[in-house]
This record gives structure tokens, sequence and C-alpha cells, in this order.
């Protein structure tokens, strides 16, 4: 028994010095990232609006990538770095001008003077090659697809505004997401009336919409199935001057909330109605003389309430209010406010529809702070703690996906100065996670992780108007810059995390002033030498079982057997063995 005994300890011990050296290099090493749009053309930029599909596996982005001046789409499997063009030949002087990934992240919809300069129409492409199908179908001479096309969440259909058969009359229709079989759903319009916004709701099943249908330029609400034109007005009888324009459909796809001039003409209430019929119900209440409801409001994620923004009992005092969806019982939720206070807009639910958290100058005039309270009652928490002389909390703040914390940005700390702060959801314990800012620098954008476990940021954190990328635990001060060197002048301009929490992709003149490319890199900081099959994932049952086998003395097809990431883009054992040595040759 004395070999098998020795050579398990062996192994255990092997084992062991593999991990210390796993975690090792994980902590001492950051992360470098790699550019993604591949090469462009002399001044050829990365526009803004990429995107990650959902399944997290491609990114896509429009890019005047080959020719100069022409803007072109492109998709990159990020595991590879592969690039395809898939919007195709355009037409002399033809530009793609935004676009849509499908929930399934099957297919990308965009919009594009493709076939005709000048025209605007819609295309339906597989996410990685270019087989572009025009789903718009024949346009009337001057006709043009609108922006503003939606795909349903259900990845079947696509609904778009066009004056598709009259020119300079929009219309609402609506096409299979891989075929031009584009069908009319808004109906007959009066002389002068357009379809206008609209919303596909969550189940795919019908899309509303507001348009001056049946009266020029009266707009009112309707309802249709999402592929026959069969609308139905569902905000009613509206009195004479009045309009309904901005609505909601509510996450369960039973009701719509809208705000109108409904009873008394420049009176903005709130109203509640089934989704296919016309039942509107005033969820607002009665309002004070010169009260209005704002625009802002928000339906909670399980469809039970709604809170919107008011100077319901005191004219021009804004104050906040829940509601049922479907009935008018509305409590004052921000609570008393001094002299002068108002809630601002911009508050938010959190996911998990228990609280709402919103920032207001509450206690203070002209001091806006931030506050939790339960969603249906005024029972309220200030969250943003003490604030410096001077000092104010933005109202660009954020809930975790979890509904735990909320982050935030203020000059909590120094006036004038904005840092990053992260506190419990209902208690006030924030913490400053930016950490030390150069003298006169800022943190600007952040998104917290659909985990919610780190917060990416954007700030001239360690050298003043020089915009880098950070990352940091949601709960604690530790950023680590994910942006790598940037070439003088350089700066990221925007950046956007996966739907799995793995990566960051962001635009940046990094390489060469003025010049904006795409770049992915892990968004926990963690080095991509630990990454040895290149999936962009840093598990224990493929790179460090290959890290163990490796000290272990496994060499070739026993180094690798069963140990490659699904996505991995290295699968030669020889290359897994470079990588291998350059991690563990890495000094500590």
């Amino acid at each position: 028994m004395t070999r098998p005994i020795t050579l398990l300890l062996r192994v255990n011990a092997f084992f062991i010095n593999a991990l210390a050296t796993f975690f090792l290099i994980m902590a001492c090493a950051h992360a470098q990232p790699v550019k993604i749009s591949g090469g462009l053309v002399a001044n050829g930029d990365v526009i803004s609006g990429y995107r990650f599909s959902p399944d997290g596996l491609f990114a896509v982005f429009i890019a005047d990538k080959d020719i100069d001046g022409r803007n072109e789409l492109y998709s990159v499997r990020l595991s590879t770095g592969g690039i395809a063009n898939i919007s195709g030949g355009l037409a002399a002087g033809g530009n793609v001008s935004n676009f849509q990934i499908s929930p399934d992240s099957t297919r990308v919809v965009f919009r594009a003077t493709k076939d005709t300069a000048g025209v605007f129409e819609l295309y339906s492409t597989p996410i990685a090659s270019a087989s572009p199908a025009n789903i718009s179908g024949l346009l009337v001479a001057g006709g043009d697809v609108f922006s503003g096309f939606q795909i349903s969440p259900d990845s079947a259909r696509v609904v778009f505004v066009a004056d598709k058969d009259t020119d300079g009359v929009a219309e609402l229709y609506s096409t299979p997401i891989a075929s031009a079989s584009a069908a009319n759903i808004s109906g007959l319009l009066v002389a002068g009336g357009n379809a206008s916004v609209f919303q596909i709701s969550p189940d795919s099943a019908r899309v509303v919409f507001s348009a001056d249908k049946d009266t020029d330029n009266v707009l009112e609400l309707y309802s249709t199935p999402i592929a026959s034109a069969s609308p139905v007005k569902i905000s009613g009888l509206l009195v004479a001057g009045g309009n309904a324009s901005d609505f909601q459909i509510s996450p369960d796809s039973a009701r719509v909330v809208f705000v109108a001039d409904k009873d008394t003409n420049d009176v903005i209430e709130l109203y509640s109605t089934p989704i296919a019929s016309p039942s509107p119900v005033k969820i607002s209440g009665s309002l004070v003389a010169g009260g209005s409801v704002f625009s802002s409001f928000q339906i909670s994620p399980e469809s039970a309430r709604v809170v919107f923004l008011a100077n319901k009992d005191t004219a021009s005092v804004l104050e906040l209010y829940s509601t049922p969806i479907a009935s008018a019982s509305p409590a004052n939720i921000s609570g008393l406010l001094v002299a002068g206070g108002n809630v601002f807009s911009g508050f938010q639910i959190s996911p998990d529809s228990a609280r709402v958290v919103f920032v207001a100058d509450k206690d203070t005039d002209g001091v806006a702070e931030l506050y939790s309270t339960p969603i249906a009652s005024a029972s309220l928490v200030k969250i943003s703690g003490s604030l410096v002389a001077g000092g104010s909390v933005f109202s660009s703040f954020q809930i975790s996906p979890d509904s735990a914390r909320v982050v935030f940005r203020a000059d909590k700390d120094t006036d004038n100065v904005s840092e990053l702060y992260s506190t419990p959801i209902a208690s006030a314990g924030s913490v400053k996670i930016s950490g030390l800012l150069v003298a006169a620098g800022d943190v600007f954008e952040f998104q917290i992780s659909p985990d919610s476990a780190r917060v990416v940021f954007r700030a001239d954190k360690d050298t003043f108007s020089s915009f880098e990328l950070y990352s940091t635990p949601i709960a604690s001060a530790g950023p680590v810059k994910i942006s790598g060197l940037l070439v003088a002048g350089g700066d990221v301009s925007d950046f956007q995390l996966s739907p799995d929490s793995a990566r960051v992709v962001f635009r940046a003149d990094k390489d060469a002033d003025e010049v904006l490319e795409l770049y992915r890199v892990q968004s926990g900081g963690i080095a991509f030498s630990m990454d040895v099959d290149l999936d962009d994932r840093i598990l224990p049952l493929s790179d460090l079982l290959i890290f163990t086998r490796y000290q272990l003395g496994l060499r070739g097809a026993a180094l690798i057997a069963n140990a490659l990431g699904a996505n991995a883009t290295i699968s030669s054992a020889t290359a897994i063995e470079d990588r291998v040595r350059a991690a563990l040759a890495k000094p500590q």
C-alpha cells in the first residue's frame, strides 16, 4: 500500500501547488483588453450603439470599417474574434443607421439605405453571416421605414412604422422576422392621421400604439393583434382638446397604463385599462387645482402597482405616489418634504417589486439625497448618508438586479467631486467603491453587472481628463483598471457588460488618438493568461484542471482531454502548453 499512498500524496501536493499558483496569478495579474473590431480604414471609427447578443456569444456594431464614411454592420464572435460584415453590399452612398438583435440571438434586424440611396428600408440577417433579406417590402415613391422598429419578445416578428403605402402617411406594419410579408396593422387613418409611438406586449400577442387615427391631431391609444389589423381604441372618450400618448404595457401583458388630459383639457392624469378593451380607470385620484401627473410613471415588475410623480396635493410640489394598477388608491410614499422640496424624476422600482428608490431635496431645500421606501407605504430611509456641505446625490443611481444594493454617484465627501458609492437598499450603510481619484477627477457612467457582483465605471481616476474603465466589487472599494494602457489623448467613450457578467466590451481611441475601436476585456480584471483555452472564462474544471495536469507532467492529448471549455478557441495541445508555460513564467 506504500506506493499508492505515496502517489496519492504526490498528486495532492501537485494539486495544492497548482491551486495556489492559479489563485496567486489571478490575484496579481490584471486583464489586458483585446481589440475585437479588427483593422479600420484610415479615418474609420466604430460608432456608438454596439450591443451584446442576449446569449453573450456575439457583439454587433456599426462602423465605417472598410470604406471611410460608409457605415456597415458587423458581428464578432467573442470567443474567436472572427468578424463578419452582415449588412452585405450597400448602394452608392448607402449606410446602416441602427439595428436590433433578436431575443433568441439568432438574427439582426437593421435599417439602412442599402438598395437605393436615400431610401431607408428594413433588413434581417443571421447574426453570423451576411444573408440580408429585405423585410419591409416595396415602398411607395418617397416612402421610408422610420427608426424605432421593434422585434417581438418571441423573436418571431418585427413591427415598424413607415410611409410605405402613401408618401408622408406613417402607418404601422408587422412582418415575420425573416421574410417580407408586411401587413398593415394600424388600419385606416383619417386624412392627415399618422401612427407614432408603439410597444409590443411582453407576451408578443398584441401591439399598442398612439395615433391620430380617427380625428386629425387628436392622439388616442389603440391595441391590435400583432399580425393583423383589428385595432381597438382603448383610451376611451377624450375631452375636447385632450390627447393620450405616453403609455406602458404591464409586464404580465394584461393592462396598459397611460397619461392623458382625458377628462379635463390640459390636466394630465393617470389611467389604466385592459390591453384589449376600452375600460379605462383613472388611478391617480383627484388632483389639486393646477396639479398634473408627469409621464415618468413606472409599473412594478410583478404588475401589481404603479408608481408615479405628480404635484397632486400641492401645486408646484412634486411628490411620489403608489397605487394598485387597476384602482384609484394612491398613497403618498415620499413623505413630508421641506418647504421648497421636490422629488426628482428618475425614481426606480426594485426588480423584486418590494421597494422604490428616489432622489429628492426632502430634508434640505436644494440638497438632493437618496431615499428608499416600501412600494406601498411611506416608511422612508435616507440611504445616501451624510453629505459634505454643498454635496448632492446625482439622479443616475442604479438598483442591483438582485434588489439588494443601490449604486449612486455623489459629491458626498468632497464638493464638486463625483465619486461612486454603494449602499444596502434599505439602510444607510454607503461605501465609496471608486477609490481615490486624482485631483479634479470624477466618476461618470457606471453599470452594475447582471449577476449583481461588480460595478464597472468610467472615470478620469488616475489622470485628469483621461477617461479610463474600472471594475470593482459592488460592496467594497477594490477598483481595477480594465481598459489597459491608452495612447496619449486616448479615452474610453462608452461600454457594455455581457449578459453573463463575464465580459465588458468598450469603445475607445486606445491605440490611435481619435480612432474609436472596439475592445473586450474580462469584467473582473482577471488576466487572460489564466484563460488558457481562450473561451473568455477561467474555470476550475477547464483552466485549473489543465494547470494541474501540466504540473503533474501530462502533455499532449492527455493534457487537454475533456478539459476544454465549450467555447474554447484554442484546441491544440501544443498551443495550450505554450500558454500554460507563459502564464507560469510571469513574475509575481
